[in-house]
């Protein structure tokens, strides 16, 4: 996530509890939840937000959230692909070339895909599955 998406969740949350933000706030969180992406963070804060037994928002409980903030956005995702598979419209969902399997119902090649994902940043995690993981994909 980039900085500016930082700061964007943190201004969020002063409308809320009138928290002070300045960049030293901004730099703090940024370094504990920057590796998520905006939209699992922003889904996250939604859910330690909502959380009763939450007082004080801090980046420990967005990233608290954050794992189960990604799946119900992969299955979001799933869901909405297999639709439009089905419906015939979008693209059709690659398969896995070890496998043969549409990418979403391959446990192993998802958990391969998941594990390079912490070490790779977004933009570029695509572009090694579709060289290392999915069969044939033309871009």
């Amino acid at each position: 996530m980039l900085k500016t998406e930082t700061e964007r969740l943190v201004r969020k949350l002063a409308v809320l509890d009138n928290r002070t933000v300045n960049d030293g706030v901004v730099d703090a969180w940024h370094e504990l939840v920057g590796h998520l992406t905006y939209t699992v963070a922003e889904l996250a804060l939604r859910k330690a937000r909502q959380d009763a037994s939450i007082n004080w928002v801090e980046p420990k409980h967005v990233l608290a959230k954050a794992h189960d903030a990604a799946k119900e956005l992969n299955e979001q995702a799933t869901k909405l692909a297999r639709q439009a598979e089905e419906n015939g419209t979008g693209a059709p969902e690659p398969k896995c070339a070890e496998h043969g399997l549409r990418i979403t119902t391959c446990k192993d090649c998802c958990l391969t895909i998941y594990r390079k994902s912490l070490e790779l940043p977004a933009d570029r995690l695509h572009s090694w599955a579709v060289g290392n993981v999915y069969e044939d994909v033309l871009l």
